[in-house]
Formats: structure tokens, C-alpha cells, sequence
């Protein structure tokens, strides 16, 4: 029969045995890449949903943003519509007293920056 000699055996367990630790070392690390993918994964996840909500709120506040302007444009219509219409809007007022009424409305920030005020204004030295 053959005879087969310890040192060949030996030689054999050492490959064997480096085989194991090499398929074991592969599995492990297979394990840690499918772990970071799935982490990376959840966390690309949860950055769309935030960007998703994130883009959900600028929508809201812009619309609330244009509602606002709507219904400020709105009552500066009707506003002017009820002066316009209320008796001795047609009289003659001296310019003094129309001066002094731009001049007040000009000192207040939501109208500083119109066109009348930037007029009215005198310029820096």
C-alpha cells in the first residue's frame, strides 16, 4: 500500500487548515460590507426623506408666503377703494398737508423703500 509520510500530511492539514481561515476570513469580512451597505443604505434612506420634507415645508411657506401677499394686495385695494369713495375725497388738499402726510408715511420701514419715499428722500452728503 502507499505509505504517505507525516510531513506530507502535515503540509496537507496546513493547507487545509489556511483554506478555513481564508473562507472563514471572506465570510466575516462579506458580513461587515453587507452591514456598511445596509447602514449606508438606511442613512441614504433617511437623508431623501428628510430632503423630501425639507422641500414639503418650503412649498407650504412659499404658498403661505404668496397667500399673504394676495390678501395684503387685496385690502391696499379695498383700502384705497373706501378713501376714493368716502365724501370729500374730491376736495382740494393743500400740498403743505400732503407733504407732511407722505413725509410721516416715508418714516415707517414698510414704506421707506417705494418709489414716492426713495423720491422724497434726500440724498446722503
Amino acid at each position: 500500500m502507499y505509505s504517505i509520510s507525516r510531513g506530507v500530511i502535515g503540509k496537507a492539514v496546513a493547507i487545509i487548515a489556511a483554506v478555513i481561515l481564508l473562507l472563514a476570513f471572506l465570510q466575516v469580512r462579506s458580513c461587515s460590507q453587507a452591514r456598511q451597505k445596509a447602514a449606508q443604505s438606511k442613512l441614504d434612506k433617511g437623508q431623501a426623506g428628510a430632503a423630501q420634507e425639507s422641500a414639503k415645508d418650503a412649498i407650504a411657506t412659499q404658498g403661505e408666503v404668496t397667500t399673504f401677499q394676495s390678501k395684503s394686495e387685496d385690502l391696499a385695494r379695498a383700502n384705497e377703494k373706501e378713501i376714493r369713495d368716502a365724501k370729500g375725497a374730491d376736495a382740494a388738499v393743500d400740498p403743505a398737508v400732503r407733504d407732511a402726510g407722505l413725509a410721516s408715511l416715508c418714516r415707517r420701514a414698510s414704506y421707506r423703500d417705494t418709489e414716492q419715499c426713495r423720491v422724497r428722500r434726500t440724498p446722503p452728503r
